[in-house]
């Protein structure tokens, strides 16, 4: 039996799309959480940062912002569930295979978190990039809506690896030495011929600077900017500043497609 439709695998082909295209770290994850919600039912969602065995960075979905310090606070305070997250694997679990309700129940991390909420019921994800977990995706429900499905396991984990490189990605984008020390900057200017401007904005995209800060900057429009950018993604043959900062050798880590 099929999990998706035809439509709804349209959809999640187009959340994966946009893992890449949106530029703003922080707004791809909170969307990534709402698009989620319309392929399948969670009364609250937390995606975080994973650094070492500490989550951090979380942001949420159909829970109030200040939760994220509860969360963070509390994940790793009794938590029958912290092994997940400390195992590296990477598959989508269900806390009711791995769990009795009583053994949830008395951990702290459910006195803490859940409880206050109402939640019963877990779904989660551990990201994971070359066996280091980057990140953790979690989803909860309260126990008059019913516990998650397979449907739903299958449908987030159909996005490990496109988030799995976005976390990757995001946690190397601000090395930028080797790139400069091996002069890949001139040599990418000569491959594809870049205009002085172009070669200019290559390098503000490099160092991670926004549209209006390039625009202050070069002392034209942020509309003037975004155009010169388009002329730089035709030449480099991208669609956007994430896939063109994923195109270039920014550390002596990066990424082999063939690997992930």
């Amino acid at each position: 039996m099929a999990f998706l439709q035809e439509s709804e695998w349209m959809f999640l082909n187009e959340i994966a799309y946009n893992i890449s295209f949106i530029y703003s770290f922080d707004e791809m994850r909170r969307k990534t959480l709402q698009w989620l919600r319309m392929l399948m039912r969670f009364d609250g969602a937390v995606f975080s940062l994973v650094e070492g065995e500490q989550v951090t960075g979380s942001v949420v979905c159909g829970m109030e912002d200040n939760s994220t310090a509860v969360f963070q606070e509390t994940y790793g305070e009794d938590n029958p569930l912290l092994w997940l997250m400390i195992s590296g694997r990477g598959a989508a679990w269900l806390q009711s295979e791995l769990l009795t309700d009583e053994a949830m129940e008395e951990s702290r991390f459910y006195q803490k978190f859940y409880r206050p909420r109402q939640y019963h019921y877990a779904m989660g994800m551990n990201i994971v990039f070359r066996e280091d977990v980057v990140g953790l995706l979690t989803f909860y429900r309260r126990r008059e809506n019913g516990d998650f499905t397979k449907r739903e396991l299958f449908i987030i984990d159909q996005l490990q690896k496109h988030l799995a490189y976005r976390l990757y990605y995001e946690a190397k984008k601000g090395d930028t030495r080797y790139f400069y020390a091996k002069g890949y900057h001139e040599r990418i200017c000569r491959e594809f011929s870049l205009t002085a401007r172009e070669s200019e904005l290559l390098d503000y995209a490099v160092k991670g600077y926004s549209n209006e800060k390039i625009a202050a900057l070069m002392h034209i429009s942020v509309n003037t900017v975004k155009k010169h950018f388009h002329s730089l993604y035709e030449k480099m043959h991208v669609k956007n500043r994430v896939q063109l900062l994923q195109s270039l050798p920014l550390s002596t880590d990066k990424i082999n497609f063939d690997e992930l």
